[in-house]
């Protein structure tokens, strides 16, 4: 008798694959994968070819609870993808998908990120001071250092109307608003926790919204204009057929046809953005920073709590966030990453050469638009370079 075959065919090419590469059970990784593509079937599998349908950012999140290395997982989720993994083609790159992120500067986990906090004790806008202030900045936006205590009252509350005690994870969010330990994070600059008082912390968000928001908004739109003069030159019915003349008699296109706008302005939106940021930290920014890092930090673990619905007397997750008034729902994970890596990838533009601009501006442009910039109250125009602002 055949043996019935438990997943369908591919999949020992794909999730098995990776599953070895990371060194996990195909069990694990294929019930991990539900929550992006489903049950394992055919469809399953042509939905994860696509990276566009389940991003990595996406897969990353469902298998949080693997605890796979962040650069092991990196180096093996092409894996899931296959040989014939559905690519994103584009006139002005020659075709290129999802993958291509991977050309820009890549986020440490929340591990990495907590131990980067405590190291580096020269004053001076480093990596994790960046990404500090973009976790700072959008987390003051969807009204994230607001919820410890609003999670404590509704627990509270919701356990008294049940007539049950509380548990632990409420005596660990009372601990977490009586014990503010930035003493780790902040040692390596020489300055105690308490330094980081609430009048500093409002001096910092003051600076941001001032200079970080509506600045990546107009570096995006830049962006998007920058690409569509791309595409508009690209859509020319002259030139498209000058270009398939040019190929098809094995002639060259003359100087400049079919070439991209020149990137400069482009480098000098990064540069404008990387001012603001530096004035985000005048003063006692850099502490500020980092103790208001740690915190969202920790509060977006809270909220990765899979009991935590129950105890606020939630139905789920999007609910819960609802009604603690978050503007965000449960992809808040993700545009936390999509955010960070953007204004990221902006700072890191001076090492970008010449050679590999258009790859990275091209990458740039797709994780932009992946980007719902509405829910952080950025508002973006396709077709101008004008008309950026904050709602």
């Amino acid at each position: 008798m055949a043996k019935t075959k438990k997943y369908p065919e591919g999949w020992d090419k794909t999730v098995e694959a990776f599953a070895k590469a990371v060194g996990k059970t195909v069990e694990e990784v294929t019930e991990a994968l539900k929550s992006v593509i489903g049950e394992p079937s055919e469809a399953a599998l042509e939905a994860l070819a696509d990276a566009g349908a389940a991003p990595n950012d996406d897969v990353k999140v469902a298998m949080k609870d693997l605890l796979i290395p962040s650069a092991i997982f990196n180096k093996n989720v092409h894996l899931l993808r296959g040989k014939k993994a559905a690519v994103e083609t584009s006139a002005s790159q020659g075709g290129r998908g999802v993958e291509a992120l991977a050309i820009l500067p890549q986020l440490p986990d929340e591990e990495s990120f907590i131990e980067a906090l405590k190291t580096g004790g020269v004053l001076k806008v480093d990596e994790s001071v960046v990404l500090s202030a973009v976790k700072a900045a959008l987390a003051k936006n969807i009204g994230l250092f607001d919820l410890p205590v609003e999670i404590a009252r509704k627990m509270e509350e919701f356990a008294l109307k049940q007539e049950e005690p509380c548990g632990e994870d409420f005596f660990e969010m009372q601990k977490m608003l009586t014990q503010r330990k930035y003493g780790d994070i902040l040692s390596s600059l020489g300055v105690e926790g308490r330094f980081v008082t609430e009048g500093r912390k409002n001096q910092f968000f003051d600076r941001i919204q001032e200079n970080f928001w509506s600045e990546i908004g107009s570096f995006h739109n830049q962006l998007l204009a920058w690409q569509q003069n791309w595409m508009q030159g690209m859509a020319n019915p002259g030139v498209m057929m000058m270009a398939v003349t040019a190929a098809t008699s094995g002639k060259e296109l003359p100087v400049g046809m079919m070439a991209p706008p020149d990137t400069a302005p482009l480098r000098a939106a990064g540069e404008a953005f990387a001012d603001k940021i530096n004035k985000i930290f005048a003063g006692t920014g850099i502490p500020v920073a980092k103790a208001l890092a740690y915190d969202a930090t920790r509060i977006m673990k809270i909220l990765e709590n899979d009991k935590l619905p129950v105890q606020l007397g939630a139905a789920n997750k999007d609910q819960m966030l609802k009604d603690l008034g978050v503007k965000v729902g449960s992809d808040i994970l993700r545009l936390e990453q999509g955010i960070t890596r953007y204004a990221f990838a902006i700072m890191s533009l001076p090492k970008v050469g010449a050679d590999t601009e258009l790859n990275y501006f091209a990458a740039m442009y797709q994780l932009g638009s992946s980007i719902p910039w509405d829910k952080v109250g950025v508002r973006v125009k396709a077709d101008s370079t004008a008309g950026i602002g904050v709602l």
